[in-house]
């Protein structure tokens, strides 16, 4: 048990000298911010005061830099906080995060302006038959809320690849209900404004319109006529030829008859 016991005590003072270690680290606010528009303010608000995630407005202790640090280094198991540093299989370095850190104890405090959100343009997706979302709109929905986890174009980032082959017959019911309700045990939260969270019914309908347009990772554009030796355009000319050919010997066979 002592044993045990001295090894933990070893484990706790590593990662508060590595969290420490991270928070002592010269911050950039400027960087921070943008930083911090880029993956956390989709959960916690562009203002900290929480959409998803917990309100970052107040924060305990003299110095809350290491907590911070620590926090988005790690994540918080058995929460949809996930791990944000590189060491643990996160997209950020230790840099990265003691610049997000530098802007949140500065902007959540009134020493640093608000980086203000990105501007989304939709895109122009044909809709799909049969799917009620707009998916035109549901780029928008997807670039503000579910890039940051999984990816500009669904490949993949800190959540799974959404741009796949869904299974069955109504893929986008699925989609829906695992939106707007998520996935419990996961990082997954729910998205629905009737389970708290942000998004419509018609923003959840839209955005999984919008992943059924997503090109599986791996897969080709669409076939095309292969080419050979002889092109489209002269197998038409050639089959024109022969339907005149054709109509020219049936006129000059029944005249003769």
């Amino acid at each position: 048990m002592r044993i045990l016991k001295a090894i933990g005590i070893s484990l706790a003072a590593a990662l508060v000298g590595w969290s420490t270690a991270i928070a002592q680290t010269e911050g950039d606010p400027g960087r921070g911010g943008e930083l911090y528009v880029e993956n956390c303010a989709v959960c916690h608000g562009v203002d900290g005061k929480g959409r998803i995630g917990a309100r970052l407005e107040a924060f305990s202790g003299i110095d809350p830099s290491a907590v911070i640090a620590a926090t988005v280094a790690r994540g918080i198991e058995g929460t949809v906080m996930p791990a944000w540093g590189a060491a643990n299989g996160g997209p950020l370095s230790d840099q990265d995060i003691a610049d997000v850190v530098a802007y949140v104890v500065n902007a959540f405090n009134g020493t640093e302006s608000i980086e203000p959100l990105p501007e989304y343009v939709p895109p122009v997706i044909a809709r799909l038959p049969d799917v009620e979302g707009d998916p035109s709109l549901g780029a928008v929905v997807y670039q503000a809320n579910c890039a940051v986890c999984h990816g500009e174009q669904g490949r993949g980032r800190i959540g799974k690849p959404l741009a796949t082959s869904w299974p069955g017959t109504q893929p986008e019911l699925f989609i829906r209900q695992v939106v707007s309700d998520g996935i419990d045990g996961t990082k997954m939260p729910t998205w629905a404004q009737s389970n708290g969270g942000p998004l419509s019914d018609e923003e959840i309908a839209n955005v999984a319109a919008y992943l059924l347009t997503l090109t599986p990772s791996g897969s080709s554009a669409a076939p095309t006529t292969p080419a050979g030796p002889i092109g489209t355009s002269t197998v038409l000319l050639v089959v024109a030829g022969l339907v005149v050919l054709g109509a020219v010997i049936g006129y000059a066979y029944y005249r003769r008859a």
